[in-house]
């Protein structure tokens, strides 16, 4: 897998579907932009030795999530104590719903998933890193039947009490209070701050760990809003 220590490289790609793409920046992109931004994103991934096949976790220890766990395959590699993630093939996490219903998700763009690594490292210790771009049952030649998928990985998180790994919705909330958030109307789990109109969703109690360093999250959804006028 890539191991780049220079800038990164998950900025590095979002700034090439953006210019080569043209893509915008957007949580509900249609199938059609979706598939536009993947088949770019293969592009920029062949040009730097960075396509993967799914031999890139053969060997890992696979880590089974709960059954509503929608978004990635998760792996465990032991020689860096780095949680590995997939996503779906032909598929990049989830985003917000149409006309920004923050909490009512729907398939995201690639260029969106970029964004949301490179705004969990802005905000949060997790250490996220972009390792590739892999294809599932690739036929490069013919350009067929493509189904890229996002490699990332990011620090082991281990919870400091086994028998308490996450923190009550209470601490939670005092968390993402103290980082300047304040919850969205009518919501239980999306956050917004307003000075810099950074939304932060998803924030179910599985969604953290309580560890050492105290409360840390280890998936959230989260990005940024331009208009803030219309959530107020």
């Amino acid at each position: 897998m890539a191991n780049k220590t220079h800038g990164s490289l998950a900025s590095q790609a979002a700034a090439y579907l953006t210019e080569s793409a043209g893509a915008m920046e957007g949580s509900n992109g249609i199938q059609q932009e979706i598939k536009r931004q993947a088949a770019c994103l293969v592009e920029w991934a062949k040009e730097r030795g960075l396509l993967l096949t799914d031999s890139c976790t053969e060997g890992l220890e696979k880590i089974e999530l709960e059954p509503d766990t929608l978004e990635h395959a998760v792996y465990l590699r032991h020689s860096d104590r780095r949680v590995v993630k997939c996503t779906k093939p032909g598929k990049f996490g989830l985003g917000h719903g149409a006309g920004g219903q923050y909490g009512r998700h729907c398939d995201a763009t690639p260029l969106f998933y970029l964004q949301r690594l490179e705004l969990m490292n802005q905000e949060f210790p997790t250490d996220l890193r972009l390792e590739g771009i892999a294809l599932e049952n690739p036929d490069i030649e013919k350009q067929r039947n493509l189904k890229p998928y996002i490699v990332t990985s990011q620090r082991l998180i281990e919870a400091i009490d086994k028998n308490r790994q996450h923190p009550s919705e209470a601490e939670i909330a005092g968390m993402m209070t103290k980082l300047g958030f304040k919850l969205l109307p009518n919501s239980c789990y999306n956050w917004i701050r307003e000075y810099d109109g950074i939304v932060v969703t998803d924030t179910k109690i599985r969604n953290f760990i309580v560890s050492e360093e105290g409360i840390l999250p280890i998936d959230l959804i989260i990005s940024r809003r331009r208009h803030l006028a219309t959530i107020r």
